[in-house]
């Protein structure tokens, strides 16, 4: 089936660059769209396909290629979840016409979502295991979270950014996961040797490490604990680092003793010694130094964090409320009790300096330590470096 896209001109803050230049997965959103479309099948055509069906998405829509075999399978409408706890626990910030209905839809005619009946899709979904480690996180994981092999999202926000990359990760066990569940005894049997194959060995800490795809001209200590991992060509992975769950683009350096837990870094972005990054996303040519450790960020390109810079992550009271369209816009409910903040691209954030959790740093931002922690930006000029007063940027002069 043909598929086409349909521009929104969605821009998420502060990146404020078209949606389908945000980085999921190490490259674009347009790019993974078209690598999904592909693998189920599709192709992308450059205008709206007449006299015949054709498959309908936009350009702030993610999805994952079984989402869109589910849709196509099951005829004309528009795609809507089944499961109404997916869009319960992902669907804050998310700008839909009715809940768990996204714009992707198989259409005939005007390239149009307007005249679209929903059509419910199994997603297959099942409740994830968060591993709670401490009683003092319960709260943050009341929510259920569910997951499966057919997802879909929309990207309004920042934080879509965070989740999407944390989706596309959770997806390629999904697929392995489907993928065996759906297979006959020939077909278990088959994954079962070609997994044998992969791994040629029996020994619990070289398992994971050769579950790990690799690309050329890598890099990795013997000392580096590199596992369940994808990492790009050309990537550096220093003495005593630990790379899990991840993915690295080309040319991504973790210096000795840094730590890459579930977490999504772009083409040339680097983890500094000691530097600590969980489920964060990192644009290219991003870095981050050692500090009070990162979780749920989101780093733009080309932006710096200092050595001893903080950016907290988990309310112990309410939800945590983020701006809702960038710097200085009215703060919205996320929903979430456990989330960092987003950093704008070629910002630089200094020595010292705290961050609250949901804020929004702008681009080209130079925040200085001013001995108080980040609550709004406020507006505060962004060609200077600044400092915080009373929870807000201002000007040094």
């Amino acid at each position: 089936m043909k598929a086409f896209c349909l521009e929104t001109g969605t821009r998420i803050a502060p990146f404020n660059e078209p949606v389908g230049e945000t980085m999921v997965d190490g490259q674009t959103l347009a790019e993974v769209q078209r690598e999904a479309l592909q693998a189920a099948g599709c192709t992308v055509v450059e205008s709206p396909p007449e006299g015949e069906p054709y498959l309908l998405y936009s350009d702030r829509t993610w999805f994952t290629a079984e989402a869109i075999r589910r849709l196509v399978a099951s005829g004309p409408g528009q795609f809507r979840a089944s499961d109404e706890v997916w869009f319960a626990w992902s669907g804050a910030q998310q700008k839909t016409v009715a809940p768990g209905v996204y714009e992707l839809a198989v259409v005939q005619g005007a390239p149009s979502f307007d005249a679209c009946e929903p059509l419910d899709i199994d997603m297959s979904l099942h409740d994830m295991d968060l591993n709670v480690r401490h009683k003092a996180f319960q709260h943050a994981v009341d929510t259920l979270v569910r997951v499966g092999p057919a997802m879909v999202h929309q990207m309004d926000h920042w934080v879509h950014i965070v989740r999407v990359n944390q989706l596309v990760l959770i997806a390629r066990a999904e697929d392995a996961r489907w993928e065996w569940s759906s297979s006959g005894f020939w077909g278990r049997l088959r994954m079962v040797l070609r997994l044998l194959w992969q791994v040629r060995s029996l020994n619990r800490w070289r398992i994971p490490r050769r579950l790990c795809e690799i690309g050329k001209d890598v890099s990795i200590h013997p000392t580096a604990v590199v596992e369940f991992s994808r990492i790009g060509d050309g990537c550096e992975i220093g003495p005593h680092a630990v790379v899990r769950g991840s993915m690295l683009a080309a040319g991504v350096k973790v210096d000795s003793h840094g730590i890459v837990n579930a977490s999504v870094l772009g083409t040339g972005a680097q983890v500094g010694r000691y530097g600590h990054v969980s489920l964060c996303s990192l644009y290219p040519g991003a870095m981050v130094s050692t500090g009070g450790g990162f979780q749920c960020c989101v780093f733009g390109r080309d932006s710096f964090m200092a050595w001893g810079s903080t950016i907290l992550d988990l309310s112990f009271g309410s939800s945590i409320k983020v701006e809702e369209s960038g710097p200085g816009t009215d703060r919205v409910d996320s929903g979430q009790y456990f989330l960092g903040s987003a950093i704008g691209h070629d910002a630089k954030i200094g020595n010292g300096v705290k961050i609250g959790y949901g804020v929004t740093v702008p681009n080209r931002a130079v925040l200085v330590d001013g001995g108080e922690m980040l609550r709004d930006w406020g507006e505060a000029p962004t060609d200077e470096a600044v400092v915080i007063r009373n929870g807000v940027a201002q000007s040094r002069r």
